[in-house]
């Protein structure tokens, strides 16, 4: 049995980034945009399609307009949500691994192998994270933390039925600002090497 870490996140609190060095420091294989990747070529679609069928499901005013019977959306979203679990598995039947996004938490509930981590942290801090990385305004930078959150929001009830911060489900629920990226890693480090008998 493979170890896998799922995580899920609130956008603009720097979840990629600790992501990213927590699988640098456990050497653990990262999924995280190649899985839209994987999943485009299982279906054979365009990467660019696979991406606008994940915002169209955001979008919670096309959630039924969307996916009458028989509509081309319908087909390749259901397609993909269906492929996308398919790969999210294939990747943790293969090697140890940190799954981000995707509702990898769901896809992978009754693994008894994983740790589910869901990183959030306040307004203030996103703001601030996003108006650096993207280079925007204040006022930019919260407009676009808003709505990528409410589709992310929009997508992870669409396909599981349940909220994306919820606790049920998740093993470590860590908000980033308390304690920045570095010690935020190092926290899930050592909660991953309790997990794992590592």
């Amino acid at each position: 049995m493979y170890k896998i870490i799922t995580i899920s996140r609130e956008f603009g609190c720097n979840a990629r980034g600790i992501a990213q060095k927590l699988a640098n420091e456990l050497n653990f294989a990262y999924y995280d945009k190649d899985l839209i990747d994987l999943t485009a070529q299982k279906i054979g679609i365009t990467r660019e399609l696979m991406a606008a069928q994940d915002e169209n499901l955001g979008k919670k005013e096309n959630f039924f307009s969307s996916f009458v019977y028989g509509s081309s959306t319908s087909f390749y979203s259901e397609k993909a949500i269906s492929a996308q679990a398919d790969v999210i598995r294939e990747a943790a039947n293969k090697e140890d691994c940190i799954l981000f996004g995707r509702c990898a938490d769901y896809i992978l509930r009754e693994y008894p192998g994983c740790l589910h981590i869901f990183l959030y942290a306040p307004m203030e801090y996103k703001i601030e994270h996003i108006s650096k990385v993207y280079e925007l305004d204040r006022k930019s930078a919260e407009l676009m933390i808003k709505k990528i959150d409410r589709q992310r929001h929009n997508y992870y009830k669409y396909v599981t039925g349940k909220n994306r911060g919820d606790r049920t489900g998740k093993h470590i629920m860590l908000d980033v600002s308390c304690l920045g990226e570095a010690k935020s890693v190092e926290l899930l480090v050592d909660a991953a090497k309790i997990r794992f008998k590592l």
